[in-house]
C-alpha cells in the first residue's frame, strides 16, 4: 500500500505546475451561466536520484481530456486521436518525447542537453535510465476508469440513493462490458465511454491500458524495436482513490495472466507502487463541485476539449474530437501535414520514419508495428490469457495507411471482419450494409464462420440484427440535414444500453 505520502505529493505538485505554466487555449473554463467545466489531469514525471543532479523531479509530459471517438467517427488515415482520455493522450505524449531523446543519443555531434537513455555493452537497444538511477510515475487526478474505479462509483451512487453498497465479488473473464454497467464485475474488461446511453466506442478503459503497459511498456511497438520497455515505478492518484480497486485492476490482473508465460528477453510482469496524493487539481471535478456547492444555480460539466504538452515543446496544444482545434475535418482524405496532432499515430509513424528510415517492403503503420516481434510475442501472451481474451484492438482497416496518410486496401484474411475491411471512412459517408448490435460490448460487428461477435466473442444466437443503412437523399452530413436525419433513425439498445428513438438531433426532440 501507499506509505510515501510526500513522495506522491511532490510527483502530482510537479504535473500540476507544469499544467498551470501553459497557456489557456483547451483547458476548461465558464460555459455560459451556471456552467463550470471540469477535466482529468494525467502527467509523466522522471525522478532522477543521481547525486549530481538539480531537479530531483521533472514533468516530461501531460495531458487532459474525458471524451474518445466512436466506431463512426474513426478515421482511415491515422490523422486524429481516437482515445483522449487524460491518461492516455499524456502516453502517446510521452512518445513523442521519448523519440526527441532517442533521437539525442544516436546524434553524432554531443549535445549540451542531457540524455535519458544509453546503449548497453553488448547490446543494440537503448536503455531508459541505464543507471538505474532514473524512475518514471504516472499522476492522474482522478482514478483511471474501468475496474480501477466501479467499487468507488458503487459507492458513491449508492451514497446518493441512501442505500448501503451490495457489491457482488464476482469475476467475468470471458466478455467486455460497457464501463458503468454491472458494478459487480471486478476484474472485468471494460470499453469507453462509461455511460449506458452513449454510443459504444473500440477503445479499451485506462485502467485495462495501464494494465497492459505493466506487461509490454509505455513506448509502444514503433519504440520497442530500439529500445528495452520500460516500466512504471508508482501510479500516483488523486479522486476516487481505492488502493484494493486500483491494485486489482493494473498490477493483479497482469500478475495472474503472465504467471505461466514465457516473455521475451527484456519483458516482465511488472508490479508498479500506487499512491494516494493529498494535492488538489483545482479543475477536477470533486473540487468544481465543492466550489460551486454554494451556488445552487450552478452546473458542473466535462470539458469538451483537451490537451496534450511534452517537454520540449514550444507550447501545449488543444484538440476536439481527436483533431487540431480549428481544424476543419477533410472527408475521405487526410488532413494537411501542418493540422497532424503530434500524438496521432500517422504523425508518430512519421517521425519514426524520418529517424529511422526501414526498408521499402514495410509499407504502413501496421506493418511497422508487427516489426517488433518481442513488443508483439509479450503482447500476445497478455491477450491470450483469460483474464484479457475479450481484449477489443483495433482494427486493421484503420493502422493500414502509408507515411504520408494514404490509406491502402486491406486484404480479406488481413482484416479483423467484415465490417471493417468493407466499410468506409468516418464523417459523412454511407453504409448499406446490415450490421449487429452486439448485446454484450454493444459493438457493431458481423459474425465470423463459429458465429460469435468479432469484437467480443458473444454467441450470434442473442444477438439481434438491425439495418443502419443511412438515407441516400439526406442533404448534409452536419447541420440541419443531420439533425433531421438523426431524428428519423430508431436505435434500440438492450442490457443497459440506450432504449428507443436516437435523440442527438436537438434537445426538444420527442422520445418514442
Amino acid at each position: 500500500m501507499a506509505t510515501d505520502t510526500s513522495l506522491a505529493d511532490h510527483i502530482a505538485q510537479c504535473v500540476i505546475d507544469s499544467y498551470r505554466a501553459l497557456p489557456k487555449r483547451g483547458k476548461p473554463t465558464s460555459k455560459g451561466p451556471g456552467k463550470e467545466e471540469w477535466t482529468v489531469l494525467a502527467g509523466f514525471v522522471i525522478e532522477d536520484t543521481r547525486p549530481t543532479t538539480s531537479e530531483r523531479f521533472t514533468c516530461i509530459a501531460l495531458g487532459t481530456g474525458l471524451k474518445c471517438l466512436h466506431s463512426e467517427q474513426l478515421r482511415l488515415f491515422g490523422d486524429a486521436v481516437h482515445d483522449s482520455h487524460a491518461e492516455i493522450v499524456a502516453r502517446r505524449a510521452l512518445v513523442v518525447y521519448l523519440m526527441n531523446q532517442l533521437q539525442l543519443s544516436v546524434a553524432t555531434t554531443p549535445c549540451e542537453t542531457p540524455v535519458i537513455f544509453s546503449l548497453q555493452p553488448g547490446s543494440t537497444k537503448y536503455r531508459f535510465g541505464g543507471d538505474g538511477q532514473l524512475q518514471l510515475h504516472l499522476y492522474t487526478s482522478q482514478c483511471p476508469c474501468g475496474d480501477a474505479t466501479v467499487e468507488s462509483l458503487k459507492t458513491a451512487e449508492d451514497s446518493d440513493s441512501n442505500e448501503q453498497p451490495q457489491l457482488k465479488r464476482r469475476r467475468v473473464n470471458n466478455g467486455v462490458i460497457r464501463g458503468h454497467q454491472d458494478f459487480g464485475s471486478l476484474g472485468t474488461l471494460r470499453l469507453k465511454p462509461g455511460r449506458a446511453d452513449s454510443i459504444p466506442t473500440l477503445s479499451m478503459s485506462c485502467s485495462d491500458k495501464i494494465a497492459r503497459w505493466n506487461a509490454v511498456g509505455v513506448q509502444g511497438s514503433l519504440l520497442a524495436q530500439l529500445i528495452d520497455p520500460i516500466y512504471l515505478s508508482s501510479v500516483v492518484v488523486g479522486d476516487l482513490y481505492n488502493w484494493q480497486s486500483i491494485d486489482r485492476a493494473i498490477n493483479q490482473r497482469v500478475t495472474s495472466a503472465l504467471l505461466d508465460k514465457q516473455l521475451p528477453d527484456g519483458y516482465r510482469s511488472n508490479r508498479c507502487t500506487i499512491e494516494q496524493t493529498t494535492v488538489v487539481f483545482e479543475r477536477s471535478q470533486t473540487a468544481m463541485k465543492n466550489s460551486t456547492a454554494s451556488s445552487s444555480n450552478d452546473e458542473v460539466v466535462t470539458a469538451d476539449s483537451s490537451i496534450y504538452w511534452y517537454s520540449g515543446a514550444t507550447s501545449s496544444v488543444a484538440l476536439v474530437n481527436g483533431q487540431r482545434q480549428g481544424a476543419k475535418i477533410r472527408r475521405g482524405e487526410c488532413q494537411t501535414r501542418k493540422l497532424w496532432p503530434d500524438i496521432c499515430k500517422l504523425a508518430l509513424f512519421h517521425k519514426y520514419r524520418e529517424l529511422f528510415p526501414q526498408s521499402p517492403e514495410v509499407s504502413t503503420y501496421r506493418q511497422e508495428k508487427d516489426q517488433a516481434t518481442e513488443y508483439q510475442a509479450a503482447k500476445a501472451c497478455l491477450l491470450e490469457s483469460s483474464e484479457f481474451r475479450s481484449w477489443v484492438q483495433c482494427p486493421k482497416e484503420y493502422e493500414s495507411f502509408d507515411v504520408a496518410g494514404r490509406a491502402q486496401p486491406v486484404a480479406k484474411d488481413e482484416g479483423d471482419d467484415e465490417r471493417y475491411s468493407k466499410g468506409t471512412s468516418s464523417f459523412g459517408k454511407r453504409h448499406t450494409k446490415t450490421h449487429s448490435l452486439c448485446k454484450r460490448c454493444g459493438n457493431r460487428a458481423f459474425h465470423n464462420q463459429k458465429k460469435t461477435c468479432a469484437s467480443c466473442g458473444y454467441p450470434a444466437a442473442k444477438i439481434r440484427s438491425f439495418n443502419w443503412a443511412v438515407k441516400a437523399k439526406r442533404r448534409k452530413t452536419t447541420g440541419t440535414g443531420r439533425m433531421r436525419y438523426l431524428k428519423t433513425v430508431n436505435v434500440r439498445f438492450k442490457n443497459g444500453f440506450r432504449e428507443g428513438t436516437r435523440k442527438a438531433a436537438t434537445p426538444a426532440a420527442k422520445t418514442n
